[in-house]
Formats: C-alpha cells, structure tokens, sequence
C-alpha cells in the first residue's frame, strides 16, 4: 500500500474537546440572544416557545445530516426563526435578524471548548516529518468560519494546508464526497490518505467508504458502530509513531 503523505483531522472530540455543559450553555446563550432580538424589534415570545423552536431547528438539521448532506449556517438560522412563529422570519428586518444569526454564532466563544492534549505537539511533529495536513468537520451549531477563527486563537491553524467544513460544502460526515472533495483539494489519492477522527461512524465508516485509513481515538463515542479502524489510539499523541509504523510496514 502507498506511504501516507496526507493526515486528515476531525475537529470535535479529537482535536478540541467538548462538554455537555458547554454545549448547553452555547444553547441557552442563543436562545436568550434570540428572545432579547425579537424583544428589542417588538415581537415578544416566552423561553419555552424559543427553545422548542432550537430543538425542532436541531432535529431538522439532524435528519438533513443523516442524508449526509448539509445547510449553510445562515439557513440554520433562518430554519430556527421559522420555527419560532409562522411567518416571523419575513416580519423581522435584516438588522434583527442579523443580530440573531451573530449571537447563534458567537455563543461558541463564550463557552468554548478546549484544545485536545497533545493536539498542537502532535500537528507541529507532523509538519516537521513533512505530512500535509486537513480538517474535515461536520459543524453542527458552529459555522466553519468560527472553527477557523477558533484553531487561529489556539495558534493551530497555521498547520493545516485544507479545511473543510460541512456548512460550506453542503456534505456532512460519513458522506464518501466530503472526503473525496478534500483528496480532490489537497491533490492526493484516498491510498495516500489518513483520517483522524473519534466518531465510528462519521469518521471511520466515512474514511472507509472512501478508499482512505482511518485512526480512531477511542473514548467519546459509544455507539459501537461495526466499523474497523485502521488503528485505534487513545489519544491523539499516539498518531506520530502509528504513522510511522504503517508506513514501515
């Protein structure tokens, strides 16, 4: 099999870790930034009704992922005002709507998740044994441009020659294309390829159904997908010397 040349990241759970009560106050900071919108343009809506219109707006996204496609993140926002009221999203002006779609986005930075342990050693090891390097990442609630802004901050994306993010391309993890769309970017083969990533079906079954290896970080995914690894690590400072032994061998 052909040496790899090319080391693809997944971003959550393997190159930032995330917590449940990050998440939840990321959702409660948008739906709080969303009723004081809609307050100060005079349209007044309790909790309950904005939050129930997050979490329909997430389960919409959900089944639209699990079609291994995906939504810009400005139609995410516009699909949550929607289901706010019928016919809200055409009363409010652009300057509400604006101020909606920022807080949706900006709550990532007042309750960011941290840097994965090992993840900025790992990269600049990498770069140094002249690996090229990529992100592909399902975003969820976080568009790609404030995962960039985000891995600037942290002084990482400076390793990375590509990202992808499923916001952007329209194509959502395990979906052979967004992987395939990164080989095509970088100008290399699925056989020279690896990807990294925690979850077993997003990043695993996704790489594999893409002709590219795989090196799964165990731990934060429970779903017990079939799915075999090409390697399994338990944190991502293992992957330089898992490099190196497959392309030994």
């Amino acid at each position: 099999m052909s040496p790899i040349h090319v080391v693809t990241f997944d971003i959550w759970q393997t190159l930032i870790i995330d917590r449940e009560d990050w998440g939840r106050e990321r959702s409660r900071l948008r739906i709080q930034g969303a009723i004081d919108a809609l307050h100060n343009a005079g349209e007044d809506f309790t909790e309950e009704q904005v939050r129930e219109a997050y979490r329909a707006c997430y389960r919409a996204c959900r089944v639209i992922r699990h079609e291994e496609r995906d939504i810009s993140f400005k139609e995410q926002v516009q699909m949550f005002v929607q289901r706010i009221s019928p016919g809200l999203l055409e009363r409010v002006d652009r300057e509400t709507f604006a101020r909606i779609l920022n807080r949706y986005a900006d709550a990532f930075f007042d309750s960011p998740p941290a840097v994965a342990e090992g993840a900025a050693d790992t990269l600049l090891r990498l770069k140094e044994q002249d690996y090229r390097l990529g992100v592909i990442s399902n975003t969820t609630t976080t568009p790609g441009r404030l995962l960039r802004s985000y891995l600037e901050d942290l002084e990482l994306v400076q390793y990375f020659d590509h990202m992808t993010f499923s916001d952007e391309v329209l194509l959502s993890k395990p979906s052979p294309a967004i992987f395939q769309h990164t080989l095509v970017s970088m100008g290399c083969l699925a056989e020279q390829a690896i990807h990294v990533g925690d979850h077993l079906h997003n990043d695993i079954l996704g790489a594999q159904r893409a002709g590219i290896r795989s090196a799964w970080i165990e731990g934060y995914d429970d779903s017990k997908a079939e799915v075999a690894p090409t390697v399994t690590l338990q944190r991502i400072s293992e992957l330089p010397a898992a490099l190196e032994a497959l392309n030994a061998g």
